[in-house]
């Protein structure tokens, strides 16, 4: 069953346009696979909740809001800088620095957001200045202060919603651009090369919205993040997001930035760069798939899954091709193509199931994702992800075939 993917077309033919011109020690619960019966008729994997990689991170945001509880502001602070300047990663690759700020700000946010829902702006603001006495009782300490200028990110995102800034009613995009504005004057006053800081590279490509021109710095300051942390495909991701049409970019953009950083990152994801810009602009816009060349696209997810084989940049690819990316697809078009890419990664790479993945994967066409704190999260990470399997291998499974996913590859054996 295994599908070859035909020849790839020379890297040095296709960029020729382009000529010049470690994780962090921390405690998690013990995870156990526990292999369930068939969700759906025919299908059996292994279900593993929670991931190592879901718990790591879990544990990291949980500490953050434990320390930031407990007023433990000058202890957090080290310890989110020290993670920043190492620029330490989790198991999934996520930036451990971020992940404890995230933790810090959780409460204030989850407040301001309840704020935002009832159209309280005041009450937003009050809420994040609770933040801000910190920054000032430590005011040259970079990660207190990233702290409140991601709040205010958080917060002008609750604002916005599903719509684009111009989009808003008056009252909200005078929040939207309130909070944005803050952030930024915080962006302006620590220099990410001069702390050494993946964290502010970031805040410098979140607050884009309120440049009056974020199309002349948009390729200038994500090529600064990603160069500073390219091991963290967060940031590739956001990229693709940012430089679609409708954000601050067009098609011409999103296909030559997309093989620049295929380029400038080669050395840790082969053609993976290419690959995770293009997943972040198709999640927040399925029309970029018109524009996709699905042969390096296909190269790279090979490259990625190279290099990082396991389960869960598994589930996080399959999630992708089979949930965020797949349609109704004609033979030869890049749906199929993708749908071909799902098929290799299921039968040859997919062994465990874990739902936190599949439950958050962007849906197509939708830009909400399910709440983390969801507690349906893992029943709807399971469904999405066995409807997945199934409705892809449904004439085996018509067939009088079961699907038995194994550490040694798919098994398709008849039913007894």
């Amino acid at each position: 069953m295994n599908e070859l993917l035909p020849n790839m077309r020379s890297l040095s033919s296709r960029f020729a346009f382009l000529r010049p011109d470690t994780a962090p020690a921390t405690s998690r619960p013990v995870t156990k696979t526990l292999p369930v019966g068939p969700l759906r008729p025919r299908v059996e994997i292994p279900v593993r909740d929670p991931s190592p990689a879901w718990a790591e991170a879990q544990a990291l945001i949980e500490r953050g809001q434990h320390m930031a509880r407990q007023d433990e502001w000058e202890a957090l602070g080290r310890e989110i800088c020290d993670a920043d300047r190492e620029h330490r990663l989790t198991e999934g690759l996520g930036s451990v620095a971020a992940l404890l700020a995230q933790g810090a700000r959780r409460d204030a946010v989850e407040a301001g957001r309840a704020a935002t829902k009832k159209a309280e702006p005041k009450v937003a603001r009050t809420i994040l200045a609770t933040l801000e006495i910190n920054m000032e009782d430590m005011p040259q300490c970079p990660a207190t202060a990233y702290i409140v200028a991601m709040a205010h990110v958080d917060l002008a995102l609750a604002w916005a919603g599903a719509s684009r800034p111009g989009e808003l009613a008056t009252p909200r995009r005078d929040a939207f651009d309130w909070h944005m504005a803050a952030a930024a004057r915080l962006s302006d006053e620590f220099d990410p090369f001069q702390t050494q800081s993946p964290l502010w590279a970031e805040v410098r490509c979140r607050v884009l919205a309120v440049d009056p021109k974020p199309s002349l710095r948009l390729a200038d300051d994500y090529e600064d993040l990603i160069e500073m942390e390219p091991e963290n495909p967060d940031h590739m991701r956001c990229f693709g997001r940012d430089l679609m049409p409708g954000r601050y970019g067009n098609r011409e953009v999103l296909d030559r930035e997309s093989r620049r950083t295929a380029i400038r990152t080669a050395d840790v994801w082969g053609m993976g760069g290419y690959s995770w810009i293009q997943m972040g602009a198709i999640e927040h816009d399925p029309s970029a798939l018109r524009w996709l060349d699905d042969e390096l696209f296909a190269e790279g997810l090979h490259d990625i899954l190279s290099r990082h084989p396991g389960q869960d940049m598994v589930n996080r690819l399959a999630a992708f091709c089979g949930l965020t990316a797949s349609s109704a697809s004609a033979p030869g078009s890049v749906q199929a193509r993708i749908s071909d890419c799902f098929n290799w990664i299921a039968q040859d790479h997919l062994f465990e199931l874990h739902p936190a993945v599949w439950a958050l994967a962007p849906l197509p066409g939708r830009s909400e994702t399910a709440n983390p704190d969801d507690a349906d999260l893992v029943k709807r990470g399971r469904t999405r992800a066995i409807s997945a399997l199934a409705e892809h291998f449904a004439p085996l499974l018509d067939n009088g075939r079961r699907l038995v996913f194994t550490p040694t590859g798919l098994k398709m054996p008849r039913m007894v």
